[in-house]
């Protein structure tokens, strides 16, 4: 009974992948090309929001292999490092993203509260600096993933490190980088 009920289960979440996939690499390509190819939208909102569409959009291409992983578990055919590599994106850009968001929070706040402050305070420049301390942050907080994820060949099979061990017992920057 419980082997058609997960089958059905990875039949829906395919269903929901496959147009989220296609809407959003179609909106964040656009994103990155409206934002590059115009230079008026180049202020410090529209650049977080291209460095947060190109997160999105590897995030987006990574989605087929997770679909792969969820109809065919094992064995995995890419061996170790794509795994690592695989995992460690995923986790990096999904922070990244979270990041992003929270900056560009503060940048519209800052932009409220003190207009006039932040006429001077939030550059172009200041900005892209930000934006590359955010990948910088968000590779330092998922560089555990690369430590803590495997693929064994002689069993043929995924082994991954439990989020929970990786929280509780490594320290990790994560818990810094969310202030």
């Amino acid at each position: 009974k419980s082997f058609p009920t997960f089958v059905l289960l990875i039949f829906c979440v395919t269903i929901i992948y496959v147009p989220l996939m296609l809407f959003g690499l179609l909106g964040n390509i656009l994103t990155i090309l409206v934002v590059w190819l115009r230079p008026h939208m180049r202020s410090s909102t529209y650049l977080y929001l291209s460095s947060m569409a190109i997160s999105d959009l590897l995030i987006l291409l990574l989605l087929p292999l997770d679909l792969y992983k969820l109809w065919r578990p094992r064995p995995w055919p890419l061996g170790d490092l794509a795994c690592k590599l695989t995992m460690f994106l995923s986790e990096c850009c999904t922070f990244c993203t979270i990041l992003h968001i929270t900056f560009l929070s503060l940048e519209r706040y800052v932009a409220v509260c003190w207009p006039i402050t932040a006429k001077t305070l939030v550059t172009r420049r200041r900005t892209r600096v930000i934006i590359g301390c955010l990948w910088l942050g968000a590779a330092v907080s998922a560089a555990p993933v690369l430590h803590n994820c495997c693929y064994d060949d002689t069993k043929r099979e995924q082994i991954r490190a439990k989020h929970n061990f990786t929280r509780q017992r490594h320290s990790s920057p994560r818990p810094a980088l969310a202030l």
